[in-house]
């Protein structure tokens, strides 16, 4: 009899720490951590027209600054200036498959022009959704580059910001919280016609 209550026991705890609830909100990038004053002071990696590039953010690794939605990691590309208008595509993967559990690095843009200068800041991430046969599921969207725009910035929103709504095959809709680690792509590519 003391077996079975220990083995009941058991996968009854077992079974209960699967449904340990996780942190909805991702805690929020210190002060301390931000390293550059201004875009000025960052550095720039060059961005070919329609080379595309993976960023693997880590919330406690990337580079941090501060931008107008508030603190974020970043990573800061250099353009060349085209004859005809490009737009910038970014994409984002889940942190899981499985919406309850998942979370999202949601992309925001700042352009800058030659004297790194604000252009154009979208801190709005309008996306369709779209799959790759390894990475699975994620969020497209595109950015027009503003014809002076020399260089941009892609930064992860504030977990204070507005969440990315999804929706589940059930119809079910899914609020995603903001993170500071993940993966996104990032690709300057001609404007459809």
């Amino acid at each position: 009899m003391k077996r079975w209550s220990r083995i009941c026991i058991g996968l009854t705890c077992i079974a209960l720490s699967g449904c340990a609830t996780r942190q909805l909100v991702a805690t929020p990038l210190p002060e301390s951590r931000v390293g550059v004053k201004s875009y000025a002071e960052m550095s720039y990696q060059p961005l070919a027209t329609n080379e595309a590039k993976t960023i693997d953010f880590d919330a406690n690794t990337s580079a941090v600054a501060r931008f107008p939605d508030g603190l974020g990691v970043y990573a800061a590309f250099s353009i060349q200036q085209q004859p005809t208008a490009t737009v910038l595509r970014v994409r984002t993967w889940f942190s899981s498959s499985w919406l309850p559990l998942a979370t999202v690095l949601q992309p925001f843009v700042m352009f800058l022009d030659a004297d790194k200068r604000m252009v154009s800041n979208v801190e709005s991430f309008k996306s369709t959704n779209g799959s790759t046969f390894l990475d699975g599921g994620y969020k497209q969207g595109y950015f027009a580059v503003p014809g002076n725009a020399r260089f941009f910035i892609v930064y992860s929103a504030s977990s204070e910001s507005d969440r990315m709504v999804l929706s589940a095959q059930t119809g079910k809709l899914w609020a995603i919280p903001n993170a500071y680690s993940g993966k996104i792509e990032v690709k300057q590519q001609l404007s459809p016609q």
